[in-house]
């Protein structure tokens, strides 16, 4: 066995050494849980009302024979602010082990909160069905991290800490447990020791707020602020209703206009039933002044998820179109421009919050819990949406005088649904979300009388089969099927002609549906991580004329040139023909499929791609968001791989893994116009013969780059190497990387030469060295040290072998350094990816060495 193939093996076997070594609860690592990131600061409203509550919750939680404290105040006032400042001080002081904020929510019940507290202390309890056996395992997994600081937010009623699992706080463990809540009679429940109420702003303090919302540049005229003042009094001090009503009046000099604001909100409280009036009023006020029907109906569809969830704005939209909302707009990125539009400006009106920030820069969205519960009271009123999200369902809905009107209904991840076995009458059924219930096989006529269904997601489930009536749902835009395990086999398609987006991905079927070749219309065809598919018909796909997304990344069928599948089969051909296509994620079975792929410079067209060779060592299957970009340019030279190149101004990361002839990337200098702007990530593995990462030129370009990774390039003797004639007299012309944090470099026998050049890193934070015994020198200088710099790894040998131009550099550098073995290998946590523009590049058959 040669070198090349021993190291595949060995890398093979590191993978699934990986895989198995997953320890449910982790090692010694967990002790960090809960500690690893503050929220976003907010500013805290009201220096005399907020900030006196804020630094008297600080001192109960530093008073030993204090525990458990209750902070109690009614909606809107501003508790769970208070709290994230609470978490945020307290994760820096390190006065706890561990700092862990849950959630509650008014629809969580004992065995969601321990879900909820499972997932925030990382411990898996899948395996455990009972509340008692979830509680021992929690108790212990508390334990083990020792003095905690727990935070549960917005309660609804009172629990049992023991039967939750969470250990009583003592001045021996020193543990300390916040609720916020409104009601005083959950804080008494709770057993609080110290119980605190958040008042609602002062007068002067609901002025200033207001007149920040309205803008610091925005002037009142002596008419207006009177009626003004007025306004903010109707707001009875609540911060939530303040800014709803200031962002909703936000430029407006009319005084007839604010006249008209004073009686909406004067007369907008008897409408609805169900709400605290104090706060309603101004909610009501904004809802109704948004911009159009179409916002309002946005907003309004957000009450379909889970009280307190992250919405991935991307699935959000898809739905929105899905449902008909921007029906004019064919393209879909067009639509999806038009979504996030829509998105704004309801963040801007303060009806959706900005969410949490995803993987790759995917946008996430929240709806605070007093505003979902008013899109749930105008919903309710009209009878137009049945929301029963998170509950014990039982049946679906069969009162026909009850759903008659009802265009949507929202049972996701409910428990104990029935057989789906009722001929449920919905005429007028838009939109059914059944994603993550507990929902087994569906009656074959469940479908029957629901033609004007346009959404059905019955993603995350355990279904096995789908029914027959799926057939009749001849209006259905968007089938989503995600994560259906079980699901091995889908029904004829051939009516559903109006099918825009069909996703199958992690599914389990062995052959495409009957009838996907007549969807003319379909958009988005999603078929990634389906590990059971033996087949894609010749013309299957290519026939979808209209498809713009296709995704089989993980599946089981991996695309080769269509002479090698000799007719048994789709191939390369079939995506060349797609001439609409702009996202593609795809997996090549060998490099010369993809280089077959490559020459047809279909990819001119793409806007966004994946494009993977051979194994992948990352992983797609929780990439759920769609993503646009406007450029994408994909190249490869030479069919024996001995040099690649991937100009292109979107690529955002580059993988290259055991391509064992592979000698240069980027070699030509870049021609005008040629850039690497938005490379983030460069991870290079098993190349023995790669003697250079980029040439200089190149280099430079890297203005966004975060991460460099070189693994195993026996070979590798300069990492970054000046092609042209005057490489000598440039060589003091120093490269600025703005962005890079991370530089690692491992198994690099002859490396000799990061960069002759200076490299100016304002925002390097680490340095990892390893088994590189040739590198003598850092490309640093006394004036270009990095600011930012946290840690230098390596071996002693290795650190003491350095040369020096100036002793202070050492001097300087010495303090981040932390001796490491050189032996292992061990590359950024997760070596498993998920990837916007990327290229993987790793045969996995001997025809490569």
């Amino acid at each position: 066995m040669n070198l090349a193939k021993e190291v595949e093996e060995k890398i093979k076997e590191a993978v699934e050494l990986k895989e198995n070594g997953r320890f449910q609860e982790g090692l010694l690592v967990d002790l960090l849980v809960g500690s690893i990131e503050t929220f976003p600061p907010i500013k805290l409203v009201g220096e005399t009302t907020a900030l006196k509550k804020l630094q008297k919750i600080e001192e109960c939680l530093m008073d030993d024979e204090v525990g458990k404290i209750g902070v109690y105040g009614m909606g809107g006032v501003g508790k769970t602010t208070i709290m994230t400042h609470i978490h945020n001080k307290f994760m820096k002081a390190r006065t706890f082990n561990c700092v862990i904020w849950v959630t509650v929510s008014k629809e969580s019940d004992l065995k969601e909160l321990q879900d909820r507290l499972s997932k925030a202390l990382s411990v898996d309890l899948s395996n455990y069905k009972d509340t008692l056996c979830k509680s021992a395992k929690l108790f212990e997994a508390f334990n083990r991290r020792g003095k905690f600081l727990l935070i549960l937010d917005d309660m609804w009623s009172t629990f049992p800490l023991t039967k939750v699992g969470v250990p009583e706080p003592n001045q021996e463990n020193k543990c300390k447990i916040v609720w916020t809540t409104r009601s005083k009679k959950v804080c008494r429940g709770m057993c609080s020791q110290r119980t605190i109420k958040v008042d609602a702003l002062t007068k002067d303090e609901s002025w200033t707020l207001f007149k920040e919302k309205l803008g610091t540049d925005f002037v009142l005229s002596p008419e207006i602020e009177p009626i003004a003042k007025a306004v903010v009094e109707e707001c009875d001090g609540l911060p939530l209703g303040i800014i709803a009503v200031g962002a909703a009046m936000r430029g407006v000099d009319d005084i007839r206009i604010w006249r008209n604001a004073l009686e909406d909100l004067k007369n907008s409280r008897p409408d609805l039933e169900g709400l605290e009036d104090d706060v309603f009023s101004c909610l009501r006020f904004s809802f109704d002044h948004l911009k159009t029907q179409i916002h309002r109906d946005c907003f309004l569809y957000c009450a379909l998820y889970r009280e307190d969830d992250q919405i991935g704005c991307d699935s959000l939209i898809e739905k929105w179109m899905a449902d008909g909302f921007f029906d004019e707009i064919e393209d879909r990125e067009k639509g999806f421009d038009k979504g996030y539009t829509v998105i704004n400006d309801l963040k801007d009106a303060c009806m959706l919050e900005k969410g949490e920030l995803g993987d790759f820069n995917r946008s996430f969205v929240r709806m605070h819990d007093l505003l979902r519960d008013l899109a749930i009271a105008i919903t309710r009123k009209s009878r137009q949406f049945v929301v029963k999200v998170s509950s014990n369902v039982g049946k679906f809905p069969r009162d026909e005088n009850l759903m008659d009107d009802v265009i949507r209904v929202s049972l996701m991840h409910s428990s104990n649904i029935e057989l789906l076995s009722c001929q449920s009458k919905c005429p007028k059924l838009c939109t059914l979300l059944l994603n993550g219930s507990k929902l087994g096989n569906i009656n074959h006529f469940f479908f029957e009388h629901m033609q004007n269904l346009r959404v059905l997601d019955l993603s995350d489930t355990d279904i096995t089969c789908l029914p027959q009536s799926l057939s009749n749902l001849v209006n259905l835009n968007a089938l989503l099927l995600r994560n259906c395990r079980k699901l091995t086999e889908v029904p004829s398609l051939v009516q559903l002609r109006e099918l825009r987006v069909l996703d199958l991905t992690g599914t389990a079927i062995k052959y495409l549906p009957d009838g996907l070749d007549s969807l003319t219309n379909l958009r988005c065809l999603g078929l990634s991580a389906t590990k059971s598919l033996e087949m894609v018909p010749v013309g299957a796909i290519s026939s979808l004329s209209h498809l713009e997304e296709l995704s089989t990344v993980e599946s089981k069928w991996k695309w080769s040139s269509n002479e090698d599948r000799n007719g048994r089969g789709a191939g390369v051909e079939d995506i060349v023909r797609l001439m609409h296509l702009k996202k593609l994620l795809v997996d090549f079975i060998d490099l010369s499929a993809f280089l077959s792929y490559a020459k047809s410079r279909h990819w001119r067209g793409l806007n966004c791609f994946n494009l993977t060779v051979g194994i992948a060592f990352f992983d797609l299957k929780e990439k759920q968001e769609v993503f646009y970009s406007r450029e994408c340019v994909v190249n490869v030279s030479d069919g024996d791989c001995n040099s690649v190149a991937f100009p292109t101004s979107n690529l955002t990361h580059l993988w290259i893994s055991q391509l064992y002839n592979l000698s240069a990337i980027y070699m030509e200098e870049p021609t005008l116009g040629d850039n690497l702007a938005n490379l983030k990530c460069i991870d290079i593995l098993s190349c023995p013969k790669l003697k250079y990462l980029l040439s200089v030129g190149w280099f430079q370009t890297l203005q966004n780059l975060k991460e460099i990774d070189v693994f195993y390039c026996q070979a590798m003797e300069e990492m970054v190497v000046d092609m042209g004639d005057m490489g000598e007299a440039n060589n003091n012309i120093p490269i600025t990387l703005p962005r890079l944090k991370r530089l690692s470099l491992s198994h690099l026998p002859n490396l000799k030469s990061i960069c002759k050049r200076t490299l100016i890193c304002s925002s390097l934070e680490e340095i990892v060295v390893l088994n590189c015994p040739m590198l003598k020198m850092l490309p640093f200088s006394i004036n270009s040290l990095p600011s930012s710099l946290k840690q230098i790894e390596g071996s002693r040998r290795w650190w003491d072998s350095l040369e020096w131009d100036n002793a202070n550099t050492k001097m300087h550098l010495q303090t981040f350094f932390s001796e490491r073995p050189d032996f292992g290998y061990q590359g950024r946590q997760g070596t498993k990816r998920k990837a916007e523009h990327l290229l993987n590049f790793s045969p996995h058959s001997p025809t490569y060495e």
